[in-house]
């Protein structure tokens, strides 16, 4: 029998087109991994891909920055760090230059507290904006899709406010103008003093109507409580009516077109769930303003939606059985993986 022989193809001795599309599709952050983000970075093998030499390292970041996740405050603070780096490589011309405004498409900003220079996260109080929001809200408002929770309207009001300042500060007469169309809130709704003192500002009113699209991933005290005693999936069958967010209707979404309700459920009962593994299923219906709405078509009077059985121009009732609660979602990781998109 004649020995296997075995196969050898060094990756440098491929055309540089092909190699090049090999490293693209391998540096795709892994958001739909199993293991949690917290013990494994999904971009921890495209960071490390970026070591490599300064060719791959500039393929490489625009697949990395696609899509940025900051969960927590250090990473608001780490991204903070490396814009400051890029504004300082810009300055001295340097070869490790990068623009993050033009490659930042999908930007999530969790539910966290702390502190950053220049402005305080902890609750909404008065607000001190200094200078440190310089590198993040040209980067922010410039992306096409944000997720921020009602815990930190902090941020992106100090970003909008440093766009708004700036553009007054540049004596340029016309409103300032953002990028970000599509807008996930998340969070508890019992904040709606916070949200109230944030639609009221000339930058947060003038922001939230350049949004077409909305998704509310948001929860109420009953929710919480419900979630806490372990009776989120309790449920009698009975017809369901989502009530629209009080946010939502306070908000001047002059602009809007649609917006996205959660309807987390299952069919199942819990136990049979957890003994058989059966998946959590999450409705995500986006219903158009135009077609639930009379005129002059804006969320204004529009308190109570009945969940659809097959699309939201039916009207009519779906029965869902044993409602999963949203705090149960990881919501998160449905938005790194295109959630909004």
């Amino acid at each position: 029998m004649e020995p296997v022989t075995q196969l050898s193809f060094p990756f440098g001795d491929l055309p540089v087109e092909l190699a090049l599309l090999i490293l693209k599709h391998a540096v795709q952050p892994s958001f739909s991994q199993t293991e949690p983000y917290k013990s494994k970075n999904p971009y921890s093998f495209a960071l490390a891909l970026c070591l490599v030499s300064k060719e791959v390292r500039k393929m490489v970041l625009p697949e990395i920055l696609h899509t940025v996740l900051l969960p927590q405050l250090h990473n608001v603070t780490a991204f903070v760090d490396a814009l400051r780096m890029q504004q300082a490589y810009a300055q001295q011309d340097h070869q490790f230059k990068f623009d993050y405004t033009k490659y930042v498409r999908r930007m999530w900003m969790g539910q966290f507290r702390g502190s950053l220079r220049g402005l305080s996260l902890d609750g909404f109080g008065p607000m001190q904006f200094g200078p440190d929001l310089s590198p993040l809200a040209p980067v922010l408002l410039a992306a096409p899709s944000i997720a921020v929770d009602f815990e930190n309207l902090n941020l992106l009001s100090g970003c909008l406010f440093h766009a708004w300042k700036s553009r007054a500060n540049n004596h340029e007469g016309s409103p300032a103008l953002y990028g970000p169309k599509t807008l996930m809130v998340t969070g508890s709704e019992s904040m709606t003093r916070q949200w109230s003192s944030y639609t009221k500002t000339v930058h947060g009113a003038a922001f939230l109507a350049s949004i077409s699209h909305v998704i509310s991933i948001t929860h109420t005290i009953s929710d919480s409580t419900r979630h806490t005693r372990g009776l989120c999936h309790c449920g009698d069958g009975s017809e369901i009516y989502h009530k629209l967010p009080d946010w939502m209707a306070r908000a001047p979404l002059s602009s809007l077109q649609t917006f996205s309700l959660s309807i987390p459920h299952s069919a199942h009962p819990l136990v049979e769930c957890e003994l058989g593994g059966k998946d959590m299923k999450v409705e995500l219906l986006t219903f158009s303003v135009s077609k639930l709405s009379s005129p002059p078509r804006t969320l204004k009077g529009m308190r109570m939606i009945q969940q659809v059985t097959r699309s939201p121009s039916n009207h009519g009732p779906l029965a869902v059985s044993n409602p999963s609660c949203i705090l149960c979602q990881d919501w998160l990781k449905a938005w790194a993986c295109g959630l909004g998109s």
